[in-house]
């Protein structure tokens, strides 16, 4: 059974992530919403796809982001951290938490819904499998064409053809003759 106090969190987290000015609590939004979609997978025992998820995008993408918000030097001036901008915050939080830890789950009654989704026989990754390849191979090898022009032209985009770019030559590294080399002196004194 699906818990909707894990959806209503996910939800709640997804418009903060809108809604905040300040770009690091958005990105801590941002990390609440993925765990959240987590749970919920986790609670429709689709394991392979909540752990892909908080592996990708709270490990991969969002850590990037943290990252780019450090190059970028963004500084807001300092919040008004007083006992009555605080508490009514923390008290919201508190009580969330203790809904999430509290809740019952409500066994559910429909049992045929439950193996039209999800087949007892199969496991996580054979399901992806075959929803995959049998009926989204089409798009599996859009994304793959379109992953592949990103690339490309990222490279395209770093690439600098110039005459003024200095660049090595291995052949001539490697000819290189000991004698016709230009001898230097040491200047320090010994």
């Amino acid at each position: 059974m699906i818990s909707p106090i894990f959806i209503i969190l996910t939800i709640i987290s997804a418009t903060m992530v809108i809604t905040s000015i300040n770009p690091v609590h958005s990105i801590i939004w941002l990390v609440m919403a993925f765990i959240g979609s987590s749970i919920v997978f986790i609670q429709m025992e689709a394991n392979f796809i909540a752990l892909t998820v908080l592996i990708v995008y709270v490990g991969a993408i969002a850590i990037l982001f943290v990252f780019v918000l450090m190059m970028l030097n963004f500084y807001l001036p300092n919040p008004d951290l007083s006992l009555e901008t605080v508490l009514p915050i923390s008290l919201i939080l508190v009580i969330n938490l203790l809904t999430i830890i509290l809740s019952i789950n409500i066994n559910s009654n429909n049992k045929n819904l439950e193996n039209l989704l999800f087949p007892k026989n199969l496991t996580n990754i054979q399901t992806i499998g075959l929803e995959l390849y049998s009926f989204y191979g089409y798009y599996l090898i859009l994304a793959s064409i379109i992953l592949l022009v990103g690339m490309i032209g990222g490279i395209l985009l770093t690439l600098n053809n110039s005459f003024l770019t200095k660049r090595q030559n291995p052949f001539l590294q490697i000819n290189r003759d000991f004698h016709n080399i230009s001898k230097t002196t040491n200047n320090f004194n010994n």
